[in-house]
């Protein structure tokens, strides 16, 4: 397994734990928190008035601008200067101007912050006082040092920054409307509770997250509060240059108080954090430390909300409900081993892989291929209705099982065991404002259904698929888009029928036989696959296959309602389990050499 975990080793654990330590006893007076006096007095403090201009246009004008642009410095000073010469001004407010106007209005800045000239780590926390690089050993600041009257100036390498949650939120509240905005979530949790006190306690309907048990036993307990504030938080890698590598890992914060129509627009979805590349971190924790310590330290004091639609000032709490990222950013947050692990499960729920041997990589195989006998994967057939998400006391006394492992070796042998590579950054929030590891880090429906899984479909159909030498493609009777003609028919009943789909489902998908390998969105897949694919597959896919497949759909479409009933619920339920069963039974056989199609 070393070729897959090269950099973590058993000191790492030692690292992890001082940034959760450094969590658990945040406070906003800590050194390197960000805050300056002004900025920490007005976060406890915070303006009882809603942000105004007071009847400065140009000002108004300003800053509308400056928030519009894409590429402020350069494109706002070539705006200011045309906007000045058509309306005969001798003053705007320069960029540094708006810039500077903009903070004092909102409260909201960036903290910029040292890292690694690689993208290794950032300074930030165990790191804080390092002069080079605990990875690769890079120096911090450049060679060429600055003199002044003082002494030695060092100029980091590199930096990047994070914008603190607290004073945006503070910023959203002193909005009238937008502050009004926000009693959505609890208008609608009281309305759930009455529901139930009138339906026996039975949940006939979900529509929201807070329709979840979990949520509503962290309400019933006290854990969430009326006037705190329920959060999500992600992070991914983005690509800003079409054909680069990723070139910056971005995080963000989502505001669950708000309306599900509203909540995820890109003027409420909050940024914290920003670390440039093109390498990708190598100690995320570093990197989110300073945001996450930030929200550890409000959690422990209270963020001072002025509420602009009730004119009232009170004590939040924020509640960190769910970390989220696609599979390989999600082990960075949730410190698990991922899906190659022989417990690669991201719900943490106990299934363990199979692997052939002397292969790392493991897959969730349910059925024992037949004259198996690799050690460590020659466990019975599974029933996959015996597993649900891992509770948070299993997954503590396997933590300290990994925790105490004396040396090395041991190390590697627990982690193989449980599954866990390093203990989460999230155990430093405070324990009563999240709902616990591993229940805290959600599923990830949108890869899984609208990438993933047309990804192994497809190129199973089209026999494109990785076929072992053992293998022999010619005996795969699923494959029926492998005639080119076939595929090249395919592709033009694909785009013929998407006149067909309304503008309001957005992109339609392009001929697949020629855009499918040149940037096909996830969203074209998925109304490729769950739209049209069910009527253009009929006749050509054998019938067991197009049966089989047709489960996948129907439930797909059940689940992806914006209100679904306990009973689609249920049935969706099931139709999953039978999927997924049957899959292996259609596909995989259970052949050693087809492991790697589930």
């Amino acid at each position: 397994m070393e070729e897959i975990y090269p950099n973590i080793k058993l000191d790492d654990l030692r690292v992890s734990l001082e940034f959760i330590f450094g969590m658990q006893a945040a406070s906003l007076d800590d050194p390197g928190s960000g805050l300056d006096a002004d900025a920490l007095q007005r976060l406890r403090n915070p303006p009882t008035y809603p942000a105004s201009f007071d009847g400065d246009r140009a000002l108004e004008a300003a800053i509308k601008l400056y928030i519009g642009l894409n590429h402020l410095d350069g494109d706002y000073n070539v705006a200011r200067e045309t906007f000045m010469s058509f309306n005969d001004l001798d003053e705007f407010p320069s960029y540094y101007q708006v810039k500077k106007r903009t903070v004092e209005l909102s409260g909201v800045q960036p903290v910029v912050l040292d890292m690694c000239i690689n993208s290794c780590v950032g300074f930030t926390g165990p790191f804080f006082h390092h002069l080079h690089c605990p990875e690769c050993g890079e120096s911090r600041y450049d060679a060429a040092l600055l003199q002044d009257t003082q002494g030695v100036v060092r100029k980091p390498r590199k930096q990047f920054s994070t914008i603190l949650l607290g004073p945006q939120l503070q910023a959203l509240y002193r909005d009238p409307e937008k502050a009004n905005e926000m009693d959505y979530r609890r208008d609608y949790t009281h309305h759930v509770f009455e529901k139930l006190r009138q339906n026996d306690g039975v949940q006939d309907v979900y529509n929201d997250f807070f329709d979840g048990s979990e949520y509503l036993e962290a309400v019933q307990t006290g854990k969430i509060k009326d006037e705190d504030i329920v959060l999500m938080t992600s992070i991914d890698g983005a690509q800003l240059y079409r054909n680069k590598q990723s070139d910056c890992w971005m995080s963000i914060w989502v505001i669950f108080d708000r309306s599900p129509d509203t909540r995820y627009r890109k003027k409420y979805v909050l940024p914290g954090v920003v670390i440039p590349g093109p390498n990708k971190p190598k100690n995320l924790d570093s990197f989110m430390f300073p945001s996450y310590h930030h929200v550890a330290a409000l959690q422990n004091e209270g963020l001072r909300i002025w509420n602009a639609s009730t004119d009232r000032s009170y004590l939040s709490n924020l509640f960190v409900a769910l970390g989220t990222a696609d599979g390989p950013g999600l082990a960075y947050l949730n410190g698990l081993v991922g899906h190659h692990g022989k417990n690669g499960c991201r719900l943490y729920c106990g299934l363990q892989g199979r692997h052939n041997e002397g292969a790392p990589h493991y897959y969730p195989v349910l059925k024992k291929p037949v004259n198996f006998d690799v050690r460590g994967s020659n466990h019975p057939d599974i029933d996959p209705s015996d597993f649900a998400a891992c509770s948070v006391t299993t997954y503590w006394n396997n933590l300290t099982y990994l925790l105490l492992s004396p040396n090395e070796a041991q190390y590697k042998k627990r982690r193989l065991e449980t599954g866990i590579l390093k203990p989460s950054i999230f155990l430093g929030f405070k324990m009563n404002s999240t709902f616990g590891i591993p229940r805290c880090f959600g599923s990830d429906i949108m890869h899984l259904l609208s990438l993933n899984i047309p990804d192994l479909l497809i190129p199973l159909w089209r026999g494109t698929f990785d076929c072992h030498p053992s293998d022999d493609k010619a005996t795969w009777d699923w494959a029926a888009l492998s005639s080119p003609a076939v595929w090249k028919r395919h592709g033009v009943q694909v785009a013929n029928a998407t006149v067909d789909i309304p503008g309001v489902f957005g992109r339609p998908p392009r001929n697949p036989a020629e855009k499918i390998s040149s940037g096909y969105k996830a969203w074209e897949y998925h109304l490729y696959l769950y739209g049209l694919a069910p009527g253009l597959l009929h006749g050509i896919l054998p019938d067991p296959y197009w049966r089989h497949f047709c489960k996948l759909v129907c439930t797909v479409r059940l689940i992806s309602q914006h209100s679904i009933t306990r009973d689609e619920l249920v049935d969706a339920h099931r139709l999953f389990m039978e999927f997924t069963v049957e899959f292996e039974d259609l596909y995989y056989q259970r052949r050693l050499e087809r492991l790697h199609f589930v």
